[in-house]
């Protein structure tokens, strides 16, 4: 167990990468449908992929260099481990270049125009988003994942 907490960052990127595929899988029918949507779809996977791993090769560079010794010490920021600062500080620049593209770049109208990348399930079945839909939940997202953070720097969660 002790070997699987030390190296949960080989874990979290696989998922990411599985997500990736899945998500590249899906669009292959749109892109059929419409392939001037190709360039769209590459490049919001490959974005999916780099900027998703970011946290996790931030944890990795922890646990390798032992700086880190286990993934319950991004938990208690408070400690002031410098790569548990780093890790906390990428996820808040992701969160800030994710506004950035949402609301200043028309990424929630790239969102809406290329059906599949994300969806949400109604009482018909699935459908595509809306850009309008995307600009009303990032919002929530990002306050829910600073209520996270307060209490990660607030509350005791993990001591060492």
């Amino acid at each position: 167990m002790e070997l699987l907490l030390k190296h949960v960052w080989i874990l979290l990127i696989l998922v990411t990468v599985v997500n990736a595929l899945v998500l590249k899988f899906q669009s292959k029918k749109y892109i059929q449908e419409r392939p001037d949507l190709k360039d769209g779809y590459d490049k919001f996977f490959l974005g999916f992929l780099v900027y998703g791993n970011i946290p996790w090769l931030i944890i990795m560079v922890g646990s390798l260099s032992g700086i880190t010794e286990s993934v319950f010490e991004y938990l208690t920021p408070r400690l002031l481990n410098p790569v548990v600062l780093l890790f906390h500080l990428s996820v808040i620049v992701l969160w800030a270049l994710s506004i950035r593209w949402v609301y200043f770049k028309k990424g929630a109208e790239f969102i809406e125009q290329h059906p599949g990348i994300f969806q949400r399930k109604g009482f018909n079945g699935t459908k595509d988003i809306t850009a309008k839909q995307v600009k009303l939940i990032l919002p929530f997202l990002i306050i829910g994942g600073l209520a996270a953070m307060v209490m990660m720097w607030t509350l005791e969660v993990y001591a060492v």
